[in-house]
């Protein structure tokens, strides 16, 4: 059994826990400490109670013990609520009598300075010397909906009884926000299995609670709301657990950064930040990234609800409003989804039961008399949902109280026939809601609301695992620092890539020799401290073979004055190659999940195009090619306007074979970039011009 699945283990044990020690316990309502027992009390929590305070003999009908040592039995998880010098002493305590699983409250650790990160590493000391699986600190605490344990302090459960379980779990980093964001799913009639506040994350973190929800049988999708993952190879392990299970994962991730881009000279570092490493991860292992908590409330309901997904991009718009049907459209394309023409066949079933005014398109406006009358809307939903003619349907039901709902019941009558519906309606009753997603029709309020679900659905549904492609190393050690171009495009040759004919000169007279490489050439200063070689007047391009003497010089001398402090090692000579696509292929080394790829268009342009995909190293050819074609530039490699089609297979091939050299030096490579990479005709190849290495200092 792996790590990750024995801690996912000892996740659930605590949720399912049947004897429960709270040490803060009190007796004034008015203390979070009151919280924990109140809630186990009134939400009916079938198993043991033993609150824990010196000071107290009772509360809330329950017996107080001075301290752990004096309960009857040794408990199932203790939680921790009081003062953070103290809590290190309870750990310890709780570890001597065999207690092995413990959700420290308090806060006060490493969230808040030196020395409360000192006492969060005694904490770690004692869970592991222990045995003792531990949640925070600075944890608001853990519900589990099916034995009605709240072990918690969060005012959200002030809304009343505790709701009916769901088949949804929850994990946050964030304490306030995260009973915010269960308030929230509370109050739009999501049922809730589990929720775990991670607090600090001392030892367990997030992959373990997210590993526990996939292992738990009776829950099917997982939300969470994160900051950022410590350790990236369990986050996507368990993400690809649930992804094998069937348990779509939508997660919240905020704090999007670019500070990685800060320590690195080139596009590549400009342009791959932190925010941009989790995308890749995310697509990695099929996690569906929410914008907002909106977003992620509407994508849960909509996989805890449908019983089906999208199978495409195709989606068929009825509407009572020509208006929102407009907008539909709109919102629809917006999102990447195609809003087609319907066949005759189609448009004439419509026809049929619809006024002549009505549109019968798509999408189909059936104009407001499915208000007094539905006939004509159960066959338009019918019609629509039926397998063929889109891939998912979206209905806009107005004011969705009048009439007495009696369009929903075309509704649910559609449900389940063929493609997944949809509806959006701003004033649709509760029990209309009710009644709709009992029959698997998710509803939203906004139009907007309902095409991001949409597209989000077909997105998931999309996913396909990545190639399994072995790393590459290429057996040459680097010191720390910069490579020179030569050096990189040395590494680059002996994995396949192409590169220009050329020869390193230290003289003028060596310069000479090298010109005879055939026709005018390309001569670029290769110097220590000198990244941007073009700024620094150290690059020339189509120099004459009589020339060449002079222009070393004059190369040399103003790399000179603008570098006075670089070390130069020569310039290299190279023959100069004409025609193509200029392109870039970059990878940086992104915390916590390794190494990102990147490939753009532009070449020198590509920070002002900003037309680049990412992903996370090793990609395969065919995930090569499926980043290249999403850029928004890839028709001017496929032949944009007459000109001849470039080598894009040449081009995959050069990203899968970097970001497989960036697999194989890991951390040891900080920084590769090739640009540009000139992507020639088909059949041609690629030929990286300019390439450009960071290493980090050997450890």
């Amino acid at each position: 059994m792996t790590r990750l699945r024995e801690a996912a283990r000892a996740v659930r044990r605590m949720l399912e826990a049947e004897s429960i020690a709270i040490v803060g316990a009190s007796g004034d309502a008015s203390k979070i400490g009151y919280l924990p027992v109140e809630y186990l009390v009134n939400f009916g929590y079938g198993g043991k109670i033993y609150p824990v305070n010196p000071r107290l003999s009772e509360t809330q009908g329950h017996t107080v013990y001075p301290s752990l040592s004096a309960l009857p039995e040794v408990p199932d998880i203790v939680a921790i609520m009081v003062a953070a010098p103290r809590v290190p002493a309870v750990l310890e305590e709780a570890g001597r009598l065999g207690i092995k699983a413990a959700v420290v409250i308090t806060a006060g650790f490493a969230e808040v300075d030196d020395d409360g990160t000192a006492l969060q590493s005694r904490l770690v000391e004692i869970a592991d010397a222990y045995g003792i699986d531990m949640i925070g600190p600075n944890s608001v605490g853990i519900i589990h909906s099916p034995s009605k344990m709240a072990l918690t302090f969060t005012a959200a459960l002030r809304q009343g009884p505790l709701a009916p379980s769901g088949r949804i779990g929850i994990v946050s980093q964030s304490g306030a926000f995260g009973t915010v964001l269960y308030g929230l799913a509370r109050h739009q009639g999501l049922r809730i299995h589990s929720y775990i506040s991670a607090g600090n994350e001392a030892q367990l973190g997030i992959p373990e609670y997210v590993a526990a929800m996939v292992d738990h049988p009776d829950i099917r999708t997982i939300g969470g709301y994160i900051e950022g993952i410590r350790d990236g190879a369990a986050f996507v392990e368990a993400a690809l657990a649930a992804r094998r299970a069937g348990k779509p994962m939508v997660f919240v991730k905020v704090g999007a950064s670019a500070a990685g881009a800060t320590a690195a000279a080139s596009h590549t570092g400009a342009l791959t930040g932190n925010d941009q490493a989790y995308d890749a991860a995310f697509a990695r292992c099929g996690v569906a990234r929410a914008v907002d908590e909106q977003h992620m409330l509407d994508l849960l309901q909509a996989f805890d609800v449908l019983p089906t997904l999208p199978a495409g991009k195709r989606l068929a718009i009825a509407s009572m409003s020509g208006g929102a049907g407009v907008q539909l459209c709109d919102a629809a394309e917006a999102c990447g989804l195609e809003v087609l023409p319907f066949d005759d066949g189609v448009i004439a079933r419509l026809q049929e039961v619809l006024p002549p005014f009505a549109a019968v398109a798509n999408p189909v406006d059936f104009t407001g008399q499915f208000v007094t009358n539905p006939t004509g809307l159960r066959t338009v939903m019918r019609e629509l949902a039926a397998a063929g003619t889109a891939d998912a349907v979206v209905l806009f039901a107005g004011l969705g109280w009048s009439a007495g709902g009696k369009w929903v019941q075309p509704v649910v009558e559609a449900a389940g026939s063929g493609s997944p519906i949809v509806v959006v309606s701003p004033m649709a009753t509760e029990e209309q809601r009710s009644r709709l997603t009992a029959a698997g029709v998710p509803v939203y309020e906004t139009l907007r609301q309902a095409t991001r679900v949409v597209a989000s659905l077909v997105a998931w549904n999309s996913w396909s695992p990545a190639e399994a492609v072995a790393p590459l190393n290429p057996g040459v050690a680097f010191d720390g620092g910069p490579v020179t171009e030569a050096a990189a495009k040395a590494i680059l040759a002996a994995i396949g890539i192409g590169v220009p004919r050329g020869v390193v000169a230290t003289s003028p007279e060596e310069a000479v020799a090298a010109a005879g490489i055939e026709g005018r050439v390309v001569m670029k200063i290769q110097a220590d401290g000198v990244d941007h070689k073009t700024e620094a007047g150290g690059v020339r391009v189509g120099v004459a073979a009589g020339d060449v003497a002079a222009v070393y010089d004059e190369i040399v001398s103003a790399v000179a004055g603008y570098a006075p402090d670089a070390t130069s090692q020569g310039v290299l000579v190279e023959e100069m190659i004409s025609g193509g696509v200029d392109a870039v292929i970059g990878t940086t080394w992104q915390p916590p999940f390794g190494h990102v790829v990147m490939v753009g268009l532009g070449g020198v342009t590509v920070e002002l195009l900003d037309d680049v995909a990412f992903a996370l190293a090793p990609v395969g050819p065919a995930e090569a090619r499926s980043m290249i074609e999403s850029l928004r530039g890839y028709p001017l490699l496929d032949g944009y306007r007459g000109a001849a089609p470039a080598d894009v297979d040449a081009l995959a091939h050069a990203v899968s074979v970097i970001s497989r050299l960036a697999a194989g030096m890991g951390q040891g490579l900080r920084e590769l970039e090739v640009n540009p990479i000139r992507v020639l005709p088909v059949g041609s190849g690629a030929v990286a011009l300019d390439a450009l290495a960071f290493m980090c200092d050997p450890q």
